[in-house]
């Protein structure tokens, strides 16, 4: 049972905003957990533009964690708005401090950072991390497309996006919810079933273009590891999905972007090259489980294209017509600028933001404290 003596002392300068649209039954139990934590500050959010303007209230306080309950999209929320906020005042950076519970079908944020699975010990472990201070500064995509400028740590192309646009035509024909997408993994695996039936040959003809500044081609095998560096590399590419992050998880626990560091200053770029289904259905446990080793060692001795990795400051990602993309699994589109062009630039912001995370994870970057 977690009681106030597991909490003391933890969350003395703490907002927690819950977002209770996908599972508000959980979001019950978890006030209630709170009620018997020294949390000052419970909000509920009853819109996004209220969740927005709740994380702009707690960069005005005199608070120093926000605790965010919630899935993708409302982390992508809190970080592209806590991150507005320090552009305009750098000095929130030292202040605040931002952590994320699970409360998503998607929990791909949480996955990256070790997160543990319920909600009384996703408590308990956050009690001990802001006890301790166990924050780590972690590095963002900055995305600009449009006019528009988002703020994240995985941007996608190609298969994914195609399926995320699926799954947001998966509606409610009746009842109170007509009209909503409908959620959950059942609806995510019928879109990714149509995507991968209906729309591979399409995708896999579909051309763009990637302009990749100050880094590095890397290629890690089961016994050869390589890498070629460059200060700008044009590639042109038909690749069926195209994934850049500085996480290495999105959905439920697909590990998209296997050998990101989350504050070394680079963002991946990996480039899928499958060319038929029959290569990806061979693949795809390790392809979920992110050995990109062993797939790449199996189409190397067939000779087929390989899955690429880059590690750059900045790349843009261009094509002769509109395209759909997402960001933080929240769908973009591309249209073309006034000279007809269409192209999405990223880059990244090193250890921009400081995340709250377990003592377990944290470990890993501080190793050698306990000396």
């Amino acid at each position: 049972m977690l009681s106030r003596e597991h909490t003391k002392n933890a969350f003395y300068s703490c907002t927690f905003i819950i977002n209770p649209t996908r599972f508000p039954e959980y979001a019950k139990i978890l006030k209630r957990i709170l009620k018997r934590t020294d949390v000052p500050l419970v909000i509920e959010s009853t819109s996004k533009e209220h969740f927005i303007e709740s994380v702009r209230e707690f960069c005005r306080s005199d608070h120093k964690h926000l605790l965010v309950w919630g899935g993708d999209g409302t982390a992508h929320d809190a970080i592209t708005t806590l991150t507005e906020e320090t552009m305009r005042n750098p000095d929130l950076k030292r202040r605040k401090s931002v952590g994320f519970l699970r409360g998503g079908s998607g929990n791909g944020i949480q996955d990256s950072y070790e997160v543990p699975f319920g909600i009384r010990r996703q408590v308990a472990v956050y009690a001990e991390s802001m006890r301790n201070d166990y924050t780590i500064n972690v590095d963002l995509l900055e995305t600009e497309c449009n006019d528009e400028t988002r703020y994240c740590q995985l941007v996608g192309f190609g298969f994914d996006a195609e399926t995320l646009k699926n799954r947001s035509a998966c509606v409610y024909r009746r009842g109170k919810n007509r009209g909503q997408v409908r959620r959950g993994f059942p609806t995510y695996l019928f879109a990714v079933l149509t995507t991968f039936l209906g729309g591979f040959r399409r995708l896999t003809e579909t051309t763009r273009r990637l302009e990749l500044h100050d880094g590095k081609y890397s290629f890690k095998g089961t016994r050869v590891n390589a890498e070629y560096r460059f200060e700008a590399l044009r590639r042109t590419t038909n690749a069926v999905e195209i994934e850049i992050g500085s996480r290495p998880y999105y959905g439920m626990l697909f590990k998209i972007c296997p050998d990101v560091v989350c504050n070394d200053g680079y963002l991946d770029v990996y480039l899928y090259n499958f060319r038929n289904r029959r290569s990806i259905i061979l693949n795809a446990v390790w392809l979920w489980m992110g050995r990109h080793d062993r797939i790449n060692k199996k189409l190397a001795k067939g000779g087929k294209p390989l899955i690429e990795r880059y590690e750059v400051k900045r790349v843009e990602v261009s094509a002769e017509s509109c395209f759909d993309y997402h960001v933080d699994g929240e769908m973009r589109r591309a249209v073309g600028d006034a000279e007809g062009r269409c192209a999405v630039s990223i880059r990244v912001l090193p250890r921009h933001l400081s995340f709250i995370v377990p003592a377990a994870f944290y470990r890993k970057f501080h190793p050698f404290e306990r000396d």
